[in-house]
């Protein structure tokens, strides 16, 4: 951490007392993955010490621009302090409070990462999330999910998911549903559940576990249309084609990913090339179409991209070869 960057100059930022110099410094420091969440974390207490500031929303976006643009900081007027009581009215309202004295303050282009959080795995990695309405998310490998970050406050609660996550949902006194958005423009309602969604650039992926579904998505002309889910059920939609719905085979556990064990059912190793890319980073090729249409099945333990790639190879008697950024797969039985 900086030790220019302290709270106390933070709040001074966000009262408009930091000089140019520091706003950059702040605007620098506030970019690393490892600040922003204590950005955030003292911008909320530095609101929740200004709750008496109502403001004007157009004017002080104005006064924002200027301040960003024009170096010409912005004024807050005096307020006399609420009653206790009105203070206690206002509680109910803090963080939709928060959230509009933020957007003002820091300029709508900041709207995305000031009232979301993201939640990201790396590759190899497998992380659990505990929502703040008990549901709990485990992110797979090369992953990652966007919440609100003040909490459920509308009609739906509404999350993002960029790769694939088993979601265990909660059910609430009030019927609200919970949704996941996709980047492809379809999403997955539900309102109490647990299901596996696989969201990549090659295809988006429904496997109901629990409960009930209804995966909505934009067909050809981007009309809208839905399908809903039993347990047991499958739907997949390729990022060049049509929707697609199965049964899944229950020898096939769409959570085995979360103890790291990897299930295969006369999966090609052409396919598996996908999962090392998307799972790992690692590109694989294969040469020799004869190798590439080779089948695994069973269910195997690895802790890392290597040790599965060593099961693979052993199984399929291929030989490993690393060249540059890939590695290389040949069949010892072929050559």
């Amino acid at each position: 951490m900086n030790p220019l960057i302290n709270k106390q100059l933070i709040f001074d930022f966000f009262s408009g007392k930091a000089t140019v110099l520091q706003r950059k410094q702040i605007e620098a420091w506030s970019q690393d993955p490892q600040n922003e969440e204590l950005f955030y974390e003292w911008l909320q207490e530095w609101e929740r010490s200004h709750l008496q500031y109502h403001p004007d929303q157009e004017k002080a976006y104005s006064q924002f621009k200027d301040f960003l643009y024009n170096d010409q900081r912005p004024t807050f007027s005096n307020v006399e302090p609420e009653s206790t009581d009105r203070w206690r009215n206002y509680r109910k309202w803090l963080l939709p409070s928060i959230a509009a004295s933020l957007l003002v303050l820091l300029g709508y282009f900041y709207q995305d990462r000031l009232l979301n959080q993201r939640y990201a795995t790396g590759y190899g990695q497998v992380k659990v999330v505990q929502l703040t309405d008990g549901s709990r998310v485990t992110l797979n490998a090369n992953s990652t999910l966007q919440v609100p970050r003040f909490g459920f406050l509308g009609k739906r609660r509404q999350v993002k998911l960029e790769g694939e996550a088993l979601f265990s949902i909660t059910h609430t006194p009030d019927d609200q549903p919970f949704v996941v958005k996709t980047d492809h423009g379809s999403e997955v309602v539900v309102l109490g559940t647990e299901f596996n969604l696989f969201t990549r650039s090659r295809a988006t992926e429904v496997a109901l576990l629990q409960g009930s579904v209804e995966f909505h998505y934009q067909k050809q002309g981007n009309k809208g249309d839905a399908v809903r889910l039993k347990p047991g059920d499958l739907v997949k939609l390729p990022s060049k084609g049509n929707v697609q719905l199965k049964k899944w085979d229950r020898s096939h556990h769409f959570s085995s990913w979360r103890e790291h064990r990897y299930v295969f059912k006369e999966t090609s190793l052409q396919e598996l090339t996908y999962l090392f890319e998307e799972n790992f980073g690692i590109v694989l090729r294969i040469p020799e179409s004869r190798t590439a249409a080779l089948t695994l099945s069973g269910a195997y333990p690895a802790e890392s991209a290597e040790e599965l790639l060593s099961i693979i190879a052993e199984v399929l008697n291929l030989r490993i070869i690393h060249q540059d950024k890939e590695i290389i797969l040949q069949s010892t039985s072929l050559t």
